[in-house]
């Protein structure tokens, strides 16, 4: 009896020190690797285009503009892919589309309704691009945002170089707009866009990724991950981004400067109203910054509800004219 109580408990002590090396191998690697979009994925699979609300829409010709797709780099090389738009009179002025995880651009192209019924490629070109691991653009680790933060500077810097742009409208999406908060709040990205003399003029973030750590924390209560497996995988997570995890948040890397509109559905399950709340509570600085909260829509649907469109539309249209 006593050896057989001996070997439980050396079973017990097993399978408790591999859960303790396993689990937060297995969940980070969920964290930062997931199967890309393609526009094939998307495109053949009728559900998938219901859920992107693009049932006949192919490309952007499909919403009457002309564009050219790119092929560009991001800053560590990664081959990315998007579509350039030209504004209707020559403009210096750009805005960019940028989608969240799990996505394409083609998600984010039903925009160009909005963009059109505002007029404002009367002022902008527009950018809508493929970040890593999505559409065209070349499989990679995203890291919850850090590395797409990169590819949107890449972008910036591109479209620069190629089309003369020097001023720009950020227009973020889900772990897009954490893309975009890293483009603006990360010394090494901001340094590069100022180098070139980039100015982001203004930014528009809907459903937003808005606290990284207090996400996945959240995700991880709902799937019964114990905290000390939680602090493990954060950790781990933040030194492969070099120690940045405690800065994926908007509090910290959104500018006060900088004109920003946040568009929320307090019905979201993915990107909670409630962490939303919570950080711009620690904005109190930030008199440009104008939050907008819906009811009703799930995850990044609300300019998709029939019932809110108009709202949505006359939100961002505000938002344009008074800046």
């Amino acid at each position: 009896m006593k050896k057989i109580l001996i070997t439980a408990s050396v079973v017990i002590i097993f399978v408790v020190v591999c859960a303790y090396i396993f689990i937060p191998i297995v969940v980070l690697n969920m964290i930062t690797t997931y199967e890309p979009y393609t526009f094939e994925t998307v495109l053949g699979n009728t559900e998938m285009r219901a859920d992107f609300a693009i049932p006949l829409q192919n490309k952007p010709e499909d919403y009457g503009f002309k564009s050219e797709e790119i092929d560009f780099k991001s800053l560590d090389d990664t081959q990315l892919n998007g579509w350039y738009i030209p504004a209707k009179k020559p403009t210096n002025h750009s805005l960019v589309l940028i989608h969240g995880r799990t996505s394409n651009r083609l998600k984010t192209m039903k925009y160009l309704a909005l963009i059109d019924s505002l007029e404002l490629d009367t002022c902008y070109n527009v950018f809508i691009p493929d970040l890593r691991n999505s559409g065209k653009s070349e499989p990679s680790k995203t890291y919850m945002g850090y590395k797409f933060g990169e590819d949107v500077t890449a972008s910036l810097l591109m479209l620069h170089h190629k089309y003369q742009q020097d001023t720009f409208f950020l227009y973020g999406f889900s772990m897009g707009a954490m893309a975009v908060a890293n483009a603006v709040g990360r010394a090494e990205l901001a340094k590069q866009e100022q180098a070139a003399n980039i100015v982001i003029e203004k930014i528009i973030l809907d459903s937003p990724l808005a606290n990284v750590k207090k996400t996945l924390q959240k995700q991880s209560e709902e799937v019964a991950i114990a905290k000390p497996f939680f602090k493990d995988i954060f950790s781990k997570y933040s030194d492969e981004i070099h120690g940045f995890g405690e800065h994926m948040r908007l509090s910290e890397l959104l500018d006060a400067n900088i004109p920003t509109l946040v568009l929320q559905s307090e019905d979201d399950k993915t990107t909670l109203a409630k962490i939303l709340k919570e950080e711009v509570l620690e904005m109190p600085q930030f008199n440009k910054l104008k939050v907008v909260y819906f009811h009703g829509p799930e995850h990044v649907r609300i300019f998709q509800d029939p019932t809110l469109k108009v709202d949505y539309i006359n939100a961002v249209g505000n938002f344009v004219r008074s800046n």
